[in-house]
């Protein structure tokens, strides 16, 4: 039952640090794209 507990723990952590992270990543992806080739 331990591993039950735990594990819904991990799952947030994970999708709240992927929620945070991958906006971040593509937001600065998108700006460092658009400063190398500027439309």
């Amino acid at each position: 039952m331990t591993i039950d507990r735990t594990y819904p723990i991990f799952t947030v952590r994970w999708l709240a640090v992927h929620g945070l992270a991958v906006p971040t990543v593509s937001f600065f992806g998108v700006n460092i794209s658009n400063a190398v080739h500027p439309t």
